[in-house]
């Protein structure tokens, strides 16, 4: 195991295309880090540069204590799971998981040890003779896992290996993957567009849009402490409501002001409201389990019409029409909650999110 800094990590194409911008970010011994964000953001080529398949143009990735800019990436003791699996489709399962330690030339009675070890760890016994062609997609995806195991890396990168699993077998291999950390303890860097595959696995989470870094925390802290409106955006399904609106001091009492009503802030929102908030024009964010429908109106409540109810199963959401904003409510699957009808909106002051109108 090792840990890995980069320190003003930048990517520049020969087009001028600025990829990844100063990035800084430290992964310590044995954590598992996501980096997430939307396509395009420089995950994924963040993830090349740390395995030496993309050159960094600017910046420093240490590997343990040891600068490895120039290191090729065969000697920096870090092993790579695709997309794609990448298995070779002529060879057998255990061919594909020892190919890389033939390549290193480690004895056949070390690779058999090797071999076994990791047949066992990924529940694939059996099926050592088999062909890629032969095996379902989680069972090809764990040979690609395997095959980067037996080398005993000081980082495991993996770069959205559950993205063509269906569904199900994604949740599935989402616990194997926990219990193989677990077991393992091996510093893990993923790469996922999958929030929820994120707020799962990890012990932190890196956020990234347009190659930089928005806000990097445990899954609790990216979730209730957002840096900005895009992370909370992006993290949580269904994602934060938002709503714009001005901040008025009203009887020396802070107000969130906006076309359908005005909602009294709460005191632990005033520093933020001092140090953070630039400006009257503010967006306000709230989660859709931080919100309460009800019919008896009270001081500090929003009026809106209920519009839609989904269900969901363990959850249903009910989206409220408030002129033309839409607020999405979590409410319980057994309570009963008439559509198109008048109701009112309690949020919950503690749970209030203020952010720049202009902001990320």
């Amino acid at each position: 195991m090792a840990e890995l800094k980069l320190m003003n990590i930048n990517k520049r194409y020969p087009n001028g295309f600025h990829a990844v911008k100063d990035l800084n970010i430290y992964v310590s011994d044995g954590e598992f880090l996501s980096l997430v964000g939307p396509s395009g953001c420089g995950k994924s080529t963040t993830l090349r540069m740390i395995a030496g398949l993309e050159d960094i143009s600017e910046g420093e990735l240490y590997i343990g204590n040891r600068l490895s800019n120039d290191i090729p990436a065969k000697d920096r003791g870090i092993a790579m799971v695709f997309q794609s699996y990448a298995l070779f489709p002529h060879m057998t399962v255990e061919a594909n998981i020892t190919f890389g330690l033939k390549i290193k030339k480690v004895p056949e009675k070390i690779r058999k040890e090797k071999l076994n070890w990791v047949l066992e760890l990924l529940d694939l016994k059996g099926l050592e003779n088999r062909k890629p062609a032969e095996l379902s997609g989680g069972q090809r995806q764990r040979v690609a896992l395997g095959r980067a195991l037996v080398l005993d890396p000081d980082v495991l990168l993996l770069d959205e290996p559950l993205s063509n699993l269906d569904a199900k077998l994604r949740v599935k291999m989402r616990t194997e993957l926990k219990r193989i950390h677990k077991k393992l303890k091996s510093t893990i860097i993923y790469v996922t567009h999958d929030q929820a595959e994120a707020m799962t696995l990890s012990d932190r989470i890196a956020v990234m849009k347009d190659g930089k870094l928005m806000q990097i925390g445990t899954p609790s802290e990216i979730y209730n402490n957002p840096a900005n409106k895009f992370v909370a955006g992006f993290v949580g399904s269904p994602a934060m409501n938002f709503i714009s609106g001005e901040l008025k001091l009203i009887d020396n009492k802070n107000y969130f002001v906006f076309e359908m009503g005005k909602i009294e802030l709460p005191e632990l929102l005033k520093e933020k409201i001092k140090e953070s908030i630039k400006g009257k024009d503010v967006v306000l964010g709230i989660r859709p389990e931080d919100i309460e429908i009800s019919f008896e109106k009270d001081n500090n409540s929003l009026t809106g019409v209920t519009s839609i109810r989904e269900t969901l199963g363990s959850d249903d959401y009910v989206t409220v029409e408030m002129g033309n904003i839409l607020l999405t409510v979590r409410v319980e699957p057994e309570k009963f909650i008439p559509m198109d009808e008048k109701c009112y909106l309690k949020l919950k002051g503690n749970k209030m999110h203020l952010f720049n109108k202009d902001e990320d």
